[in-house]
């Protein structure tokens, strides 16, 4: 087995209590074990590596003079200016220097958990559904979320048990075991974009919740339209809340939902399988590579989604503005 040497620039190195993806070991992560499944892979310092993967959080890749692949998780859009390949949310089918892997694959332990078969029953689901709908989030920047969850709280109590907006009085620390008892779940993203969805949506699915989803326009590549709500599909959020509160109200209805495949025709994408994501990985490492020059941008997490400057800080402050109103009881 061909050996390589290997290194990890960028990303956000150790311990998180909050997430634990949210995390990276460059001595062992998925990039890693998939490489592992080919090589023998040995991870050392940027200086001694024949190939360095990097990722969003800093700008030390720009030292290395090598192969460079370029993995991210967050909403942003690869330049093949400064890497080789690129690992990311996008939907590139006619890139060979790319791979798409969803952020959410990593949140999935077992793809079968999304596959209904035969055993599934909606109907028991949904007599144990005790609570009408949660909200889990903790990082305050996402406008549309922010407005959406005040809006349908006014019409109808929604728990919210991540840190920000949060009315339950303590913070969840289990999502899943929170979720199953809710007939649906917030799933915002923080921002929109072709291709980006995250864990926002695969974990109300995981526990049997509903998802009321915003983000993605392009979701519907990736699971069954008819298995959530995609508030995309309404002119307004009123519009969406005027439908939700329908939709809680009628079992039938509701049960509609439940009924359908979480997947497309109930498959699992090829994305989480190993073998489609290593023999890209593959493909990368074994490609020939020879000096060029790199161009550099100075860019920020999600510019080419919410854009730069000034509306984008004035929104920034004004969903913190929100979050701190909201723990002082003004919740209109």
């Amino acid at each position: 087995m061909k050996s390589i040497k290997i290194a990890f620039s960028d990303f956000i190195f150790g311990a998180n209590s909050r997430d634990r993806l949210a995390q990276f070991d460059p001595r062992s992560n998925f990039i890693t074990d998939l490489l592992k499944l080919h090589y023998g892979v040995e991870v050392v310092q940027s200086h001694e590596a024949e190939v360095l993967f990097y990722s969003t959080f800093g700008n030390e890749h720009r030292k290395f003079v090598g192969k460079k692949i370029f993995y991210t998780s967050e909403n942003v859009l690869p330049d093949f200016n400064e890497c080789d390949f690129a690992i990311t949310f996008c939907h590139l089918p006619d890139e060979p220097r790319h791979l798409r892997l969803p952020q959410y694959v990593h949140y999935v332990l077992n793809p079968k958990a999304l596959v209904k078969d035969s055993s599934y029953d909606p109907e028991s689901v949904l007599r144990n559904k005790g609570r009408f709908c949660n909200f889990l989030v903790s990082n305050p920047r996402g406008a549309e979320r922010n407005k959406f969850l005040k809006m349908l709280n006014r019409r109808k109590a929604v728990d919210s048990g991540g840190r920000h907006f949060n009315n339950i009085g303590k913070i969840v620390l289990d999502k899943l075991s929170f979720i199953q008892d809710y007939k649906f779940t917030l799933a915002f993203e923080n921002s929109s974009y072709p291709g980006y969805t995250t864990e926002k949506l695969v974990e109300p699915m995981l526990a049997k919740s509903l998802p009321i989803y915003w983000g993605n326009p392009e979701v519907a590549r990736d699971f069954n339209p008819r298995s959530f709500i995609n508030i995309s599909d309404f002119s307004s959020f009123d519009a969406a809340i005027d439908y939700v509160l329908k939709v809680d109200s009628d079992d039938q209805l509701y049960l509609s939902y439940l009924k359908e495949p979480w997947f497309n025709d109930n498959r699992i994408p090829d994305w989480f399988r190993p073998e489609y994501t290593s023999a890209a990985l593959k493909r990368f490492i074994d490609a020939p590579w020879s000096m060029h020059p790199r161009i550099y941008k100075n860019r920020g997490l999600r510019d080419h989604a919410l854009g730069t400057g000034l509306k984008r800080h004035l929104s920034s402050v004004g969903c913190k503005l929100d979050g701190f109103l909201w723990k002082l009881g003004w919740r209109d």
